[in-house]
């Protein structure tokens, strides 16, 4: 999807895969349109289509005969990618593993099939240094359009979905990190118990850490990281805390009381925090939903990252 207004199921970025035999990875938004798109995209395959955009406007009524529950437009660019594309793809995923946003480049031409490069990858030379640096400098998770030299440009950065840092592995973490990974984020758990810390109790986890104590365990940590303070007290927790600040983490949630909380920001100001930094802190971590088991603690803890991970707070 390269453009989308209105009430629609999936905005601009969305992408799907469809291979020869028609399986389909990814979604463009169910219901007719991807449909739509399906179809197109077979036909594609077979006739061997360079390029094709599906421009489709539901309004409410007619989604709901669809059995859509969104009205809005939507306008989807589909390309048929061939052995040449390998390369290229070869090296987003090569940047996307190890963290560098990698930035996707479709050239939509006046004449001719769109082009696709990278900004760090750029065989053909399409990206000149006055478009790098405009680009070098955009931030953000969202894709967007754009023009260079008179051409329609789709920028869409590829950003990591996440990474959450589970700092204690109690039973709240232990419902978070079940829904963490099911949301799409990468876990990472750590504790100083390892009756608490190991697979069994947390199957999804990427990485678990047995740690020999809280000291130095929050370090190096980029915009993609989303760090939870759920240890068994508090004062590992104002340590946690202490580390977290450190570092240009994206999301720090810390979990614990108004009146607990305060007391931790207290001692911490002693020390020399700001309370700007602070400000950056989610405490009571989650949404307020009424949340009071360790699940309900989880969804609304999950829920928080995802609204972050989306830009739609702070």
């Amino acid at each position: 999807i390269i453009k989308a207004g209105g009430s629609v199921p999936r905005t601009s970025g969305a992408r799907m895969l469809v291979t020869e035999n028609g399986e389909l990875y990814g979604s463009v938004g169910g219901g007719v349109v991807e449909g739509a798109c399906h179809a197109r995209a077979r036909r594609m395959l077979q006739e061997k289509e360079p390029f094709s955009f599906i421009e489709q406007t539901l309004q409410p009524s007619a989604a709901a005969d669809a059995g859509m529950i969104c009205g809005g437009q939507v306008t989807i660019l589909l390309q048929r990618l061939d052995a040449d594309s390998l390369e290229l793809f070869t090296h987003l995923q090569q940047d996307y593993r190890q963290g560098k946003r990698p930035v996707l480049l479709t050239f939509l031409m006046k004449e001719g099939a769109p082009h696709i490069t990278s900004l760090a990858y750029d065989p053909a030379g399409l990206v000149d240094d006055e478009l790098r640096t405009i680009l070098s400098a955009t931030p953000g998770r969202e894709p967007f359009l754009t023009t260079a030299a008179e051409t329609r440009l789709l920028v869409e950065p590829l950003c990591h979905p996440g990474v959450v840092h589970l700092v204690g592995a109690g039973h709240v973490a232990e419902a978070t990190a079940h829904l963490a990974a099911y949301a799409g984020f990468e876990v990472v758990v750590m504790d100083d118990r390892e009756a608490f810390a190991n697979r069994e109790r947390f199957p999804e986890a990427t990485e678990i850490k047995k740690l020999p104590n809280f000291d130095a365990c929050i370090t190096d940590l980029g915009p993609d990281d989303y760090v939870v303070i759920v240890t068994r007290g508090h004062l590992y927790d104002r340590d946690v805390l202490a580390q977290a600040l450190k570092t240009e983490a994206g999301y720090i949630g810390m979990i614990g009381s108004r009146k607990k909380r305060q007391a931790v920001y207290d001692s911490l100001m002693k020390e020399g925090v700001s309370r700007e930094q602070l400000e950056k802190v989610f405490s009571p971590i989650g949404l307020s939903i009424g949340a009071d088991t360790p699940r309900e603690i989880g969804f609304s803890i999950v829920s928080e990252m995802i609204q972050v991970r989306a830009g739609k707070t702070r």
